[in-house]
Parts: C-alpha cells; structure tokens; sequence
C-alpha cells in the first residue's frame, strides 16, 4: 500500500496525469449531483411542458364542443354529449380528472359531481389564470388500484384561461395523471447517469491504473536520476579530494580537465593548465616534430607499452623542476572522439624511501652482526645473512618461527621474564645471553632488542643484534688466567691467592671462624733439575701440584707463588689440630716417591703455617707462614712448623 502510494505521488507530479485525475474524480462526484439537481428538474419541466400543450389542444377542443364561443360559462351549458366526449378523453389522454370555472371562479362542471358548486379561493386562480396564463403544479395524489390498495400517483394540475381578447370567461382544471410518464422518464435519466457514471468511474481506475504505472516509471527514473547524481557527486568528491592528479585530454593531448592534486604536483592553476598539452607536462621521448602527437598513439609506437599498467616518466613542474611520476591511462570514447583520462603520481618521496631501503638492505645484508625482525607476536619476519652464518639457520628455516629456537637451556625463565619486562618498560634490553646454534653448540652472544613502535605508540616490530662473543670469551678466559693462574701448574698465582686471602679472611670475621695460611717449598728440587734437566723439573712441579690439590677441600686455594714455592689457603676452619691433619697429609703425599719419563725424582717439603686471626695482619700472613717454613727447614725432624704469635711484625 505504502509502495501504491508513492508512485501515485510521483504520478501526481506529472500535468496529464494529475488533470485527468481531477476531471475522472470530479465527474464521478458531479454527475449523481448534476442529475439529480439539474437533469432530472430539466426533464420533468419538459415533460411538464408537453403536457401543458396537449392539455390547452384538450381545453380548445372542449370549449369547441360546449359551443361557448364567447359568452359567459354557466352550469346551463353542461350536456351529456359534452360529458361522453370528457369521458372518451379521460380514456385516451389519461385525463385523470376535469373542472370547468367561470370567471368568479365557481365550479360549474367537475367529473367530481360533488365538487360542483364550489369555488376556487386559490389566488393563483385569481391573479395568474384569470390573468390569462396557463397555471400548472405536480401534486401526489392518492388513488385506489384495481385490488383496492391506495397507491401514491403523480399527478399534474393544469389551469386553461378562456379569453376572450383580454376579457376573462373562465377556465378548464384538467388534472394528468403522469405517474408511468415521470417514472419512465426518471428511469431513463437513471439509467443514462449510471452509465456516463459508470464510464467516467472506468476512466478514473483506468487513469489510477495508469498512474500508479506512471508513477513506478517516474520514481524509478527519478531514482535512475539521483543514482546519476550520487554518482556524478562522488566522482566529483573523489576526483577533488584524489591526493593523485586526474587529467582528461583529448585525442591530441590537449587539457581539458584538471583536479587540485595537479596544482599541488605540478604547480599550474587550472586556468593555465587549460589548453596546455600533456607533453608541456610529462617528458616524451623521441622525435618533437613527429606528426602523429596522440599521446595514445606516441604509447603505442614506444618500447613501453601502457596497457592496463602504470608507466614510469619525469614530470616538469611550473619552476623547470624535473621530478620522477608514474602515470596510468585510460581511453574515454565520447561523441565520436576518443579522450585520455591521465592518472599521475609524484613518486619522488617513495623513490627516496626506495633508496633508503635498499640502503637499508645492504647494510643489513653485509653487517657483522646478526639481524633478526619479528612482528608483535614475536615471529620472525627477517634475517640477515650474518645470523644464518652464526646460528646455523636459513632464512627460510628462521621466518615464521619465534626466537624460542635459539634457547640454550641455560636461563631460568625468570631470567626471560625479566627481559622482556624491561622490553615492554623501556622499549629495550641488552646483555649476555646464551643460545644454541642448529647444530646443538651452545655459545654466548652479546644481544640488544629493541621495540619498533608505529606513530600511535603502539608495537609493530621487534628488532635484536647480536654478536657472537665465545672466541671473546676463550680470550678474556686466556687473560684472566694468565692474570690470575700460574701458566705451568695452572694454580692460583700470587695476585689470585692475595684476593682469595682477603675474601677468606673476612668471611672469617662474620661467621667467626679461622683462615690458614700453609707456605711450603720443594727440597731438593735444584738437584732434580739439574740431574734431569729444566723439563722434567717442570713436569716435577706439576704433579707436586696435583698431589696437593688432591689434598684440600674444594673450597680452598693452592697456588704457586714461583720456583718450587707453594702456599696453600684453607678457609673456614675452626680448630688447629685439623690444619695440623691437611698439613701431614700433604707432606706425606708430596714425600711419596715420583717418576718423571723413568727419572726417580726424590723429594721431600717443610711447611711452616699462619694462622688468622691469632695473627690479626692480613698482609703479613703469607711472611709468618714463610718464616715458619723456614724453622721447619731447620728442624729435620719435624718438617711442620706454626708461626709464634711473637714473631709477628709491623
């Protein structure tokens, strides 16, 4: 219903439509009223009139046949034969009814002998009949049927002046009974409105049907025309707003439109552009004086083909300024001529960024360290040839998995989770870390990781450099055990022994506990390298040092201060007697026979022992113990000595 009306709506916008709707509607609502206010009123005034003639031809014949001529009219001339002839009227005229007046009105003759006598009071008598006009009314009058019912009848009352000249002499009241007249008449007026009623409500819904058709055809041209619209606007819009410069030309290369882009890109308003050429624009290549200028047909003769693609060329601004632009075409058939829309873009700011990414590759391709990329969810979107050399892995194996396949094993996850809460804090980490090559070696690198973030802060990329640091690490071990180790033995040297010293003897002062101090030296060693030679000497010394390594606890130190000096730091201890056990044991073990390459190598050890902190200088402990050796020397007997408590200096 709702759609009906809308295109009824639409219908009515159109003038044919909308008229002929306003004459149908008016028709249909007109013609019952026009019937019956001014059809039926107009036929009954004519059925009124014909009878009015038919009653004056019945009156003059009347008057004839009483022989009045011009006398006066009396009761006197009423015969029977005048009677018989009202009778035979009444019969072929549907005389319902007959009054003869004379000219005071009296009823002398009435086909109602009781009505004879009577005189007509009416003033229409008087002012109209007697004036000599014929004077008529349609009157109901009640009648009996032949089954003796009474039955409304139309009936027509008709006054007939007799005149003679101007002088009154009566008149004749004939009554008509038109019931069957008027009802055929009314029957007919009916019928004819009915059908012109009829007709003209047929033409209305023909017209509704036409218009509600109509309507759907206006609406959908009208939706046909605001889609055009819509569709014109946002080409406009797009046009406009395109960051890209739109140009229209014509087959010749001519301007013919130009959009704010092609402002922006090549500094012309479009005033000037107009009627420039497409070539005042973008450098062509070959020959200037070519006849054939279509810039359709300069394409198609070039090595580079346009197509459905995109062409690259240098544009010129307004200023002379050379630039580099892409340009796509597109053919554009309209009235039989063949225009070029140019699609052009200043690539000038990509081509830079072109550059600096392919710098970027090189860069990334020839660095020492390795280089991986991951996306926010940590997997791997690229690496450098630098990571595949250290860790094994292609860069096929490497993309799409998570740096999870490096893990070593050697950090806890706390160590991991500490990591990257500083990553997500700070947006960066660095440090040691050790991971596992494809092949299963473990090694320790140097890594940074950094979060790439986009221009809303938000994390977009991960980015870690790494260097490999285990031939560092094997060379910082080498300095730190040549800075620390005896090179020969591999004990502790002098500088190693000294901070071992002061570690000891302070963790002694906080838990109370004691630190010796054991110096001893090879006897006989000189004897040893000169009989067999500096070589076995050294291999001497070596296996003295094993021996006694094999005598402590794992917490202590023996080192080798030089020659055949050798000084042994046992910590945490609470009792004399058990320094007194380890340094027995160690005498005895150093005094056991030693065969060096078939060489019998005899040698024995004193040790002399201090002891803190019965000796409270710490710097003077290893010179007690050193001096205590000495009385061992001396005491061939007893080959351990303590160092008195008297003995100590400064």
């Amino acid at each position: 219903m709702t759609e009906i009306w809308a295109n009824l709506v639409a219908a009515w916008r159109v003038p044919f439509i909308r008229y002929g709707l306003i004459v149908s509607v008016t028709a249909v609502l007109a013609f019952p009223i026009l019937s019956s206010q001014y059809l039926q009123p107009q036929f009954s005034k004519l059925l009124v009139t014909v009878v009015e003639r038919h009653a004056k031809l019945s009156a003059v014949h009347m008057r004839s046949m009483l022989g009045l001529g011009n006398q006066p009219i009396t009761s006197a001339v009423v015969d029977g034969e005048f009677e018989h002839h009202i009778s035979m009227l009444e019969d072929d005229y549907a005389l319902w009814k007959t009054k003869l007046f004379n000219a005071s009105g009296l009823t002398v003759y009435s086909t109602d002998p009781e009505e004879i006598g009577d005189y007509n009071r009416h003033s229409y008598f008087h002012d109209v009949v007697a004036g000599g006009e014929i004077y008529s009314k349609l009157v109901k009058k009640q009648s009996t049927t032949l089954e003796g019912e009474t039955a409304p009848r139309d009936v027509l009352e008709i006054y007939i002046p007799m005149m003679n000249r101007s002088e009154f002499l009566g008149a004749f009241e004939l009554y008509y009974d038109i019931t069957d007249d008027n009802r055929a008449l009314l029957a007919l007026i009916r019928h004819g409105t009915s059908l012109i009623h009829g007709l003209s409500l047929f033409i209305m819904i023909l017209l509704f049907i036409v218009a509600v058709r109509a309507g759907f055809d206006v609406r959908r041209r009208q939706q046909f025309q605001d889609q055009l619209a819509e569709k014109e606007m946002r080409l406009s819009a797009m046009r406009e707003s395109a960051q890209d410069a739109i140009i229209t030309t014509d087959q010749q290369g001519k301007i013919e439109s130009w959009n704010p882009a092609a402002t922006r890109i090549f500094g012309y308003r479009e005033r000037e552009a107009l009627g420039r050429t497409i070539y005042d624009l973008v450098s062509v290549p070959g020959n200037p004086h070519e006849k054939d200028r279509s810039l359709i047909g300069f394409m198609k003769k070039e090595t580079v083909q346009v197509g459905d693609g995109v062409v690259e060329q240098t544009g010129k601004c307004r200023d002379g300024k050379e630039f580099p632009l892409e340009m796509s075409i597109a053919t554009m058939p309209f009235q039989g001529q063949k225009h070029m829309v140019c699609v052009i873009r200043d690539v000038t700011e990509r081509k830079k960024t072109e550059e600096q990414l392919r710098l970027s590759h090189q860069v990334m391709a020839s660095a020492t360290e390795g280089i991986l990329i991951t996306d926010k969810q940590e997997r791997i979107v690229s690496v450098n040839n630098a990571f595949t050399e250290i860790t094994g892995y292609s860069a096929e194996e490497a993309i799409g998995e998570k740096p999870v396949l490096l893990k070593s094993g050697k950090h806890s996850e706390e160590f991991y989770q500490a990591m990257w809460s500083e990553i997500n804090a700070k947006g960066f980490w660095q440090g040691e870390i050790w991971n596992r090559r494809k092949d299963g070696a473990v090694y320790v690198e140097w890594l940074g990781i950094s979060a790439v973030l986009d221009q809303n802060g938000d994390i977009t990329n991960y980015v870690g450099i790494f260097t490999e640091m285990t031939q560092r690490k094997d060379q910082q071990a080498e300095l730190e055990r040549l800075a620390f180790y005896d090179p020969l033995t591999g004990l502790a040297n002098r500088l190693l022994l000294q901070d071992r010293l002061e570690q000891s003897c302070s963790y002694a002062r906080r838990h109370e506990s004691m630190v010796a101090v054991l110096f001893l030296d090879l006897d006989k060693f000189k004897l040893v390298n000169d009989s067999f030679g500096h070589e076995v000497g050294d291999l001497l010394l070596q296996e003295v040092a094993k021996r006694i390594s094999g005598m402590v606890r794992e917490g202590d130190t023996v080192a080798r201060l030089g020659g055949d000096e050798f000084v042994i730091l046992l910590r945490d201890i609470h009792d004399v007697e058990g320094v007194t056990l380890v340094a027995n044991k160690i005498i005895d073990t150093v005094n056991q026979p030693i065969v060096i390459e078939g060489n019998h190598c005899a040698v024995d050890t004193s040790i002399g022992v201090a002891l803190y902190p019965n000796h409270q200088q710490v710097a003077g402990l290893i010179k007690l113990a050193d001096q205590a050796m000495y009385k061992a020397k001396r005491n061939c007997e007893k080959k351990l000595c303590f160092a008195d408590l008297e003995a100590t200096t400064d």
